[in-house]
This record gives structure tokens, C-alpha cells and sequence, in this order.
């Protein structure tokens, strides 16, 4: 039997079903995500080694037109919608998974920002304008020092809008700020300052290039090291009256639940891209390595292939979890469905990488982890996959409240409120 070539069909390549099916744009799009990934690929392993942000990357996805991808057609941008960006984003992932999850703070702010009714026309037309226009960059920050991705209630904001003359003065501290030195512009949500609910915050958009902000660098992590998400404290930066957003009374059902396609969606897209990455190189590595005496490639022992059996079977898996999300967004807009699909989707991939970074790890063997041979860089940036927000028990609690036709919100908290805590130590 003739061996298989390392150039042959394998199943990242297959179309999506008919219900799922990209349409002429949505697949050029794709391909050129594929082809910058190429180009992406040849640096990613320096960025990690140097912590450096990408910048050169950005530069291409704006040469390519790409920051308007998700702005809708009426504002002058692409409205591929969030099928058209995952079909983007699992092809960026393969190259440069620290370009796909940073840029997908982009997509954050310029796919949740014109879908929002509170929003004013002017609002979102200045947006469009900024970027597509200008070229600018949009980061997005959401989380706060101290706050657990597993205790959504724990979100209470601790940048602080003081009104001022003119606009707003944020005053407080930011983290795991992806992309932010290299963005123009942060979609940041702020708690306006006295505001009795401690839920309520406002959208901005704030510039980024302030001498009133300050960013340290603390990301020296495991993996994702060039998404550079540092910590970013505010001393006063100045927003102006037009690019105050919106207000939200309750920033979970306002933002993680009615945006949920880009404030969590996108993650599934990009880490489903790193699974994808890690089958094709296990599949490329099993399907021409031999062992020393041996006439077969190593893929024909029968638990190596059962391994990279289970491998395909989890990427295609997750890959149809997370195009089914996409689909029900775009058709349904935000709503409790969408949501729920996009946990399951989250879920899904974060257990699906999970197995795949196992599976790989046995099946190719150790001379596969050395560092240049590629594997090990796109084993450690996988690593959040099930703890990037919300987390895998997060969403697992979640869909079974919601399919039990419980309310999360009733669910008792397991651990004590600092109140209740101090109360239990007096005698």
C-alpha cells in the first residue's frame, strides 16, 4: 500500500454542511486568513520567545481590509457576521494563535458596538469611521483585578467614570489587556462614580495614547505570551462626550449574555483553530515518521491511529459546535438561545483541545515536543482553552440550570460573601 502523502486532503479541509455553508465572501475571506496565516507562522515563534507584540501582523489584517470583517454593511464595512469571522479566525489561529485571540479583542469591540440598540446612529458611524477610515486598532478590556471567571458576579468594575467638563476621567485598574500598546483605541466599561448599583457601568471607548495611562508588564505566562495582556491602571484618562458608548445596568446580562458571539464567541473560534493546528501537525508527523527498523510510518500501529482517531473525531466535533453557534447568532441575534449555544460551544472546545493536546503528546512521541519542531508552542498557547472566560465549569453549570429551566441567577454561591465571612469569625 502506497503511503499517504503529506500534501493529501484531511479533514480541516471539509466543507460545512449545507445548512452551515459559507457564502462566496465568507469563503474569500477564509482563504485569505489561510494565506496570512502562512506569513503569520514564520514569526510566531519569535514573538513568543520575545514576549514582542505582532505589530507587523496587525498591519497585514488592515492591509487586507479586515478590521471592517463584522462591521455591518451599513455602516461601510464587510458584515460577514459571526460565521463569516469564525471561518476568519480558525485560519488565523493556525498561524499565530497570540495574532487570532489579540485581534479578537478587535472584533470585540467593532462586532458588539454596532449591534447595541443603546448606541446612538452618530455613535456607531464615528466607530465605522475610526476604523475603517482611520485604520485605527480597537482593544477591549472586561476584566478586573481579583475577579474569577468562574464567579460572574465578581465583575464589579474597578475603573471608576468621574464626570468632568467635556466627558469623563477614569480612574482604576484593568487586566489581562490584550493588545492594548498596540490598539488606538479600548472598549472599556467603567462603574460611574457614586452610582448606588454597583452593577451599573458605562461603555467608552477610550484613546489609548494618554500620558494618564500606564501599562505594566506582567504577562510573563506560560503560553499567548505576544497577546502582551498586561496590566493597564488609569490616572485620570480622558474620554470625550462622543465616544461615550451606552450605560448598562447589569454588565452580565448587558454585555457576556446580549454580545455573547464577540465578548466570549470568538475564543471558541480561535481555540477551535488551535486544535485544528495541532491534528494537522499530528497528522502530518504520524503519516511520514518512521521508526528506526521499522518499513511502516509510525501512524499504522493500531493505538497511534486510534489516538489520532479520537483527535479528529473532537476537532470536527467542536468545529460543528462552534459554526452552529455562529449560525444561530447571525439568524437569531442576540437572545437566551444564542447564549446557551455558545456555552455549549465554549464547553465543547475547551474539553475538545484538552483531549487533543493529550492525544497528540502520546501519539507523536517526545522528539515531537522539542521546541523547533513547532508542537510545543501550540500545546502551551492551548492551554487556557478551558479556563479562557467563562470558564468550562462555569459553562457547564450554566447550560444545566438553563436546561433544567433554572434561573443562574438563583443558584446558591458555595463560597462565603466577605460579610458573612467577618460575621462567622466573631465569637
Amino acid at each position: 500500500m502506497q503511503e499517504p502523502s503529506s500534501s493529501s486532503p484531511h479533514f480541516t479541509s471539509l466543507d460545512l454542511p449545507a445548512g452551515l455553508a459559507l457564502t462566496p465572501e465568507q469563503k474569500r475571506v477564509k482563504e485569505l486568513g489561510r494565506e496570512l496565516a502562512k506569513d503569520f507562522r514564520t514569526r510566531a515563534a519569535e514573538h513568543d520567545r520575545s514576549r514582542t507584540s505582532p505589530l507587523e501582523n496587525y498591519t497585514k489584517l488592515r492591509e487586507a481590509g479586515l478590521y471592517g470583517v463584522v462591521i455591518p454593511k451599513e455602516l461601510g464595512g464587510m458584515g460577514l457576521g459571526s460565521v463569516g469571522y469564525v471561518a476568519l479566525a480558525e485560519e488565523l489561529a493556525q498561524g499565530c494563535a497570540s495574532t487570532a485571540l489579540s485581534f479578537n479583542m478587535h472584533i470585540n469591540a467593532t462586532g458588539g458596538i454596532p449591534q447595541r440598540p443603546a448606541i446612538s446612529s452618530s455613535v456607531k458611524e464615528l466607530v465605522a469611521k475610526l476604523v475603517l477610515k482611520d485604520g485605527a486598532l480597537l482593544s477591549a478590556s472586561a476584566s478586573e483585578p481579583n475577579s474569577s471567571s468562574l464567579l460572574p458576579r465578581a465583575y464589579r468594575f474597578s475603573v471608576v467614570a468621574r464626570k468632568v467638563a467635556g466627558g469623563y476621567s477614569l480612574h482604576g485598574r484593568k487586566m489581562f489587556c490584550s493588545m492594548f500598546e498596540a490598539s488606538d483605541y479600548c472598549y472599556l466599561f467603567a462603574h460611574p462614580e457614586g452610582h448606588p448599583n454597583p452593577y451599573k457601568t458605562i461603555a467608552v471607548l477610550v484613546p489609548t495614547k494618554q500620558d494618564e495611562l500606564t501599562v505594566t508588564d506582567i504577562w510573563e505566562t506560560l503560553g499567548l505570551r505576544a497577546t502582551r495582556s498586561n496590566q493597564v491602571d488609569y490616572h485620570g484618562a480622558f474620554v470625550p462626550d462622543d465616544l461615550v458608548l451606552c450605560e448598562l445596568d447589569d454588565f452580565v446580562q448587558g454585555f457576556i449574555i446580549q454580545e455573547a458571539a464577540w465578548a466570549f464567541g470568538g475564543f471558541c473560534a480561535c481555540y477551535m483553530g488551535l486544535g485544528l493546528a495541532i491534528v494537522d501537525f499530528a497528522r502530518q508527523h504520524l503519516s511520514t515518521r518512521k521508526a528506526t527498523g521499522y518499513a511502516q510510518v509510525i501512524g499504522y500501529h493500531p493505538d497511534i491511529s486510534r489516538r489520532f482517531a479520537e483527535m479528529v473525531v473532537d476537532a470536527e466535533t467542536a468545529r460543528l459546535m462552534v459554526y452552529r453557534a455562529a449560525w444561530e447568532s447571525d439568524q437569531r441575534g442576540p437572545s437566551m438561545e444564542t447564549f446557551q449555544c455558545w456555552l455549549k460551544a465554549k464547553m465543547t472546545v475547551g474539553a475538545a483541545v484538552q483531549r487533543i493536546v493529550n492525544n497528540a503528546a502520546i501519539a507523536c512521541g517526545m522528539h515531537s515536543l522539542f521546541r523547533n519542531q513547532g508542537l510545543e508552542l501550540l500545546i502551551r498557547d492551548a492551554t487556557t482553552a478551558p479556563i479562557m472566560p467563562p470558564n468550562s465549569d462555569l459553562c457547564a453549570a450554566t447550560i444545566g440550570l438553563l436546561s433544567l429551566g433554572l434561573d443562574p441567577g438563583a443558584a446558591p454561591s458555595l463560597l462565603m460573601s466577605e460579610p458573612l465571612l467577618e460575621n462567622s469569625l466573631k465569637p
